[in-house]
């Protein structure tokens, strides 16, 4: 078993990798031992037992008992948790109902739980009524990306365009999008409303799909009309958009790119535009004009509290004139932002979040107890429970790994097995595009390293 100080835990290289790069440098720096390893990583969804003693594990998220099982499964021992909660900002019906899903439950109650800004830390004392001295305001570790002292990080202009043979004498226009796949699944459906209220379907077919069908059929209209024009559209994590993809195909100004960090995106193109998406906070801090996009109104339990006071494009008429004006002014105010991403120009945030890291690691005071790191795994049946506790030993393990292996042997109690198994390894292999090697996240590392240590 390996032993650590940290172990980080992703779900999305391009929105969390960098972040968790820049966090792993500082707590390096300082002499802890860390590794990085991403949330369907394929030796971690088939271990049986721990692969790793983290003293601490950092999570992308953890708001149930189940958001815990997912991130450890069955590969990592721990004592401590800290929650890096990516989706700081909550739909405004959650922000006053203790009982909402990103409210937290069970050990989700327990973990300490970073903050990007007071408006978050107010919710999570007042209405879920966490621990206060779990609570930590830290900002937004990835706008450390867009700070003076790291802004050469990141690739130039000339150099992201020429990669992906955008010429760079175009106007260069960011779309964000803040829109999930064009055709999501009954039981996804399903799911997301079990856990944001039964409104969210309409939030998802009445406003979200019809939305990007208008904003798409803009950005074509621009694309037609406008030559020297290049959009390119940033799909959403996970998103997948048939009807983008058709435009790409016939419309060489417009491009659908996955890949790269949106920060590296924002800091290449002239323009962003995002939707109801907080994504318009790095364009901020990065010094980009942003504008909101809303060609319907968006239902009030679902709309983001800090976009509700913007400046927002309704109409395409709208939306054409600010592909050519100049004359710019952001639409949110630079006090909505601080009271939600705690704007600090003199200290990092990565910094504020190795002191953190370091103060829980040190203190017992933040150590889960032992009934608590039971409790919050599924209740197994006997026999499962049975099965899983003989795996760990060696010596039968790796028998019954043969046997699993062995598709000759047809004895029937094997195929469950074998069929649970092949479920595992087809996970992983889906979410093969997600996973950093050791030699990806060191590079990373490095490269912040040379721009901090110039």
């Amino acid at each position: 078993m390996i032993e650590l100080d940290f172990l980080f835990i992703y779900e999305h290289k391009v929105r969390e990798l960098e972040n968790l790069c820049l966090m792993k440098y500082e707590l390096d720096r300082r002499g802890y031992r860390t590794h990085i390893v991403q949330i369907e990583d394929e030796a971690a969804v088939k271990a049986v037992k721990p692969i790793y003693h983290a003293k601490v594990v950092v999570l992308m998220a953890c708001y149930q008992n189940s958001s815990l099982e997912w991130h450890t499964k069955d590969f990592v021992k721990f004592e401590k948790a800290i929650d890096l909660q990516w989706e700081n900002i909550v739909y405004p019906k959650d922000e006053k109902d203790p009982k909402a899903y990103k409210n937290y439950s069970g050990i989700a109650k327990e973990v300490v739980r970073v903050s990007w800004g007071e408006m978050n830390r107010r919710r999570m004392l007042d209405v879920a009524h966490l621990d206060p001295k779990k609570v930590k305001l830290i900002g937004h570790v990835g706008m450390d990306f867009l700070r003076d002292e790291l802004k050469g990080y990141y690739q130039s202009r000339e150099e992201v365009l020429g990669h992906y043979r955008i010429p760079a004498d175009k106007r260069v226009y960011l779309f964000i999008s803040p829109f999930f796949s064009d055709h999501l699944t009954g039981p996804h459906i399903d799911e997301m409303c079990r856990r944001f209220g039964e409104g969210w379907r309409a939030y998802y077919d009445v406003f979200m799909r019809n939305s990007k069908q208008v904003i798409l059929e803009w950005m074509e209209q621009v694309c037609i009309e406008q030559e020297d024009v290049v959009f390119i559209y940033r799909p959403h994590p996970g998103e997948t958009s048939e009807t983008a993809n058709r435009m790409q195909e016939k419309l060489p100004n417009f491009r659908v790119i996955p890949d790269l960090s949106v920060k590296q995106w924002i800091l290449a193109c002239d323009k962003v535009y995002t939707g109801n998406s907080s994504t318009f906070v790095e364009a901020f801090f990065a010094k980009k004009m942003c504008y909101m996009l809303f060609p319907y109104p968006v239902p009030t339990d679902y709309e983001l509290a800090m976009i509700k006071g913007a400046e927002k494009i309704c109409d395409f008429e709208a939306f054409r004139k600010s592909t050519t004006e100049t004359d710019e002014k952001f639409p949110i105010r630079e006090e909505v932002i601080d009271e939600v991403y705690a704007i600090d120009w003199d200290k990092p945030s990565y910094v504020k979040f190795a002191d953190m890291a370091e103060d829980v690691l040190k203190d017992p005071y933040y150590a889960l107890t032992k009934q608590q790191l039971k409790e919050y795994r599924t209740k197994l049946p006997f026999k499962t429970r049975c099965v899983k506790a003989i795996s760990r030993i060696d010596l039968i393990y790796r028998p019954y790994l043969k046997l699993i292996e062995n598709e000759r042997i047809q004895w029937k109690w094997l195929q469950p097995l074998r069929d649970s198994r092949k479920k595992v390894e087809e996970n992983a292999r889906n979410h093969h595009f997600e996973q950093a090697s050791e030699k990806e996240i060191a590079a990373i590392v490095n490269k912040i390293a040379a721009q901090l240590n110039k």
